[in-house]
């Protein structure tokens, strides 16, 4: 039954939905020592995330809440690097994405009000820009492009670091002409959203306690997210010949290749607007939807909570 669910989700494509966010800004978290995951996790999703969201220009906002990079889940190739140190684990992944680089500098120029906040929950943030196209979502069938919570799929964050041996331009050609069609050729793969990474602004100065540097050998010049419905369509895409295809070359242009199992994913802007959990924090929302609550949504009471207008025409007293 699972696998004919995973046929039927593959026949509707939503990959039209991120066209919009043409540039995007893709941040590797680390979180800050002294403080437990689940702490970080909430203070991000609840905390964190709700005040980035009321910055403008932005497009999309998305937090990806990560497991631990272990080897033997990915097939490895011969000539690619598959280890990750304890000091290049990081448990979050944050993507914003705007409609033009104009947006983007908006964002950037709002953002230093973040800066007192990073040093509460991160010990380093490193963040990649991609310019124009260089975001690209090539299939996407999960329905739920703005989730708050778990999705229910197999799903994978992947750093990739080009060989020396190769230009960046030539390893570029590779993933978008090479290995990105031949795995959407695949009908098990549920979502292939790519970013070519830029170099990282180094200049770009520390927070108190939060770095912000990576030295030019440890970056990254893509990244891929992956789904899939279940392991077993993971498995048959890792036998199927698209993905022999997709690796043929593999060593010859990549030389490190970490894959990072997604736990949860949280949204807290979309199409523009600010989602519940932008508005509310990612647990109210669960609540609020969990409840089915659709007082709540309503625009005086939205209202209220985001511009601390006073209610009138008030008939009576709530219930505290």
């Amino acid at each position: 039954m699972t696998t004919v669910i995973a046929t039927q989700i593959r026949r509707v494509d939503y990959s039209n939905r991120d066209q919009k966010g043409k540039v995007a800004f893709y941040l590797c978290l680390w979180k800050r020592k002294g403080i437990s995951l689940e702490l970080f996790n909430n203070y991000w999703k609840n905390v964190h995330g709700p005040v980035c969201a009321r910055l403008p220009g932005q497009y999309q906002y998305w937090q990806f809440h990560l497991a631990q990079n272990e080897a033997g889940i990915w097939p490895q190739t011969i000539g690619v690097d598959y280890t990750c140190t304890e000091e290049e684990q990081f448990p979050a992944i944050a993507e914003l994405t705007f409609e033009s680089e104009a947006e983007r500098d908006i964002w950037f120029k709002s953002a230093a009000i973040l800066m007192d906040d990073e040093r509460n929950i991160f010990s380093k943030a490193i963040g990649y820009i991609t310019n124009a196209g260089n975001s690209k979502t090539y299939i996407d069938s999960i329905p739920t492009g703005d989730p708050n919570g778990k999705l229910g799929v197999v799903k994978f964050h992947i750093m990739v670091k080009k060989s020396h041996a190769v230009s960046v331009e030539a390893f570029r050609r590779y993933m978008t002409e090479t290995f990105a069609p031949a795995v959407i050729q695949n009908n098990s793969v549920l979502k292939f959203r790519l970013h070519l990474l830029e170099e990282v602004d180094t200049s770009r100065p520390d927070a108190p306690g939060v770095s912000h540097y990576e030295s030019p050998e440890k970056q990254y010049q893509a990244a891929f997210e992956i789904a899939f419905a279940n392991r077993l369509e993971m498995e048959r895409f890792f036998a199927s010949k698209e993905y022999a295809v997709a690796v043929q070359d593999k060593a010859k242009y990549i030389q490190r290749f970490l894959p990072f199992p997604e736990q949860a994913a949280y949204t807290f802007v979309y199409e523009g607007k600010m989602t519940l959990a932008g508005q509310r924090s990612s647990t109210v929302a669960e609540l609020i939807v969990n409840m089915g609550a659709t007082n709540q949504l309503r625009e005086d009471i939205v209202s209220l909570m985001l511009e601390h207008k006073p209610i009138s025409n008030s008939k009576g007293f709530g219930t505290c």
